[in-house]
This record gives C-alpha cells, structure tokens and sequence, in this order.
C-alpha cells in the first residue's frame, strides 16, 4: 500500500507538492532528507513518516526541540487518521483521500496498536 500525502504552505499557495509513502520518509530542511522542507524553523531532519503493517501511516518527530503538530497538538509520535493536519514549521501535510483504495480506506481510520 501507499498513500499520498499533499504538502502545501498556506502562506504561499503556489507551493503544492504530492509526495507517496510506501517507505520510511524523512522530512527536513538538509539536502539529505527524502522530502526537503525549505524553512529556518524546520530542523534538518525534523520528521519521519512511514507505512506499517497494518496499513497505517505514522510520523514521529525526530527533534523535539522543534514542534510538529497534528490537529494543533504537539507530536511525539502518532498514526495518521484521514481528516488529520500534520503541520511541520508553515507546512501543512494531509492525506490525499481521493487517491486511496477502498481497502485503504477502510484501514485508515480503524485504531493503530503498535506492538513493540
């Protein structure tokens, strides 16, 4: 399975990016990052999404010194539901609905257990 997020920056709205999660992506503001996010309030590996067994998608914060958020609350670690906002510094990250499977779908928003 892989979803498609929608990174936009609602501040300049010219700035629209589609990016596909079938594997651990790391997002930041260094040039070594998967997903480079031109900001000086973004740390330079600042977040890590990536899709699990069960067909969730979860993003952790790797720099807790800078905030991520997701539905305006601080993020430490958390799987992502269809209507949440993950924003990282002025971006603003959220699943592209239209473009996921109805077994994806049903998946999405079931509750994520994390075994350890």
């Amino acid at each position: 399975m892989a979803f498609i997020l929608v990174i936009s920056r609602p501040d300049m709205p010219e700035v629209k990016k589609e990016i596909t999660v079938d594997r651990k992506l790391v997002l930041g503001n260094s040039l070594y990052c998967d997903v480079v996010l031109e900001d000086k309030t973004i740390a330079s590996m600042q977040c890590e999404i990536l899709p699990v067994k069960t067909g969730h998608i979860v993003a952790k914060n790797l720099d807790l010194k800078k905030e991520v958020h997701l539905n305006q609350l601080r993020l430490k670690r958390s799987a992502l539901k269809l209507d949440d906002t993950l924003k990282i510094g002025p971006f603003v990250l959220k699943i592209d609905p239209t473009k996921l499977t109805p077994e994806e779908l049903a998946i999405i928003n079931t509750e994520y257990e994390e075994f350890v």
